[in-house]
């Protein structure tokens, strides 16, 4: 997640004010339906395999990542999220830089919690 989270810093959301306001729309809505079913089981399978080791083998790193995953999942989906929903209708330079600027810090999660796991390995 921490590579498409990069590329998506640095490539994806500043190309989208290059984009034709006439063609942004639809261009925007098929970018967010592609990139719910790459991200989306990825997310899944990371927030389940990680709930699932918390039960199995509770410990104090396993915890943290935990607390990691679920602030990523609110970030997601009660934040960017609707930010998209909002650019979904019409492209806006400030939610654009915003949405810069939030996966900025979900990326930074995401680079805490491979760090974490690098202590288990």
């Amino acid at each position: 997640m921490i590579g498409i989270s990069i590329i998506t810093q640095f490539i994806t959301y500043p190309s989208f004010k290059s984009i034709d306001l006439n063609l942004f729309s639809n261009f925007h809505k098929a970018y967010t339906r592609k990139m719910l079913f790459i991200v989306g089981p990825i997310m899944i399978i990371e927030f389940l395999s990680l709930a699932i080791l918390l039960f199995v083998n509770f410990n104090f790193n396993f915890l943290i990542q935990f607390t990691l995953i679920c602030s990523i999942w609110v970030l997601t989906f009660f934040v960017i999220v609707p930010i998209h929903n909002k650019l979904e209708n019409q492209y806006d330079n400030l939610l654009n830089i915003n949405l810069i600027k939030l996966n900025g810090y979900r990326t930074l999660i995401w680079s805490l919690r491979f760090i974490l796991l690098l202590f288990i390995i």
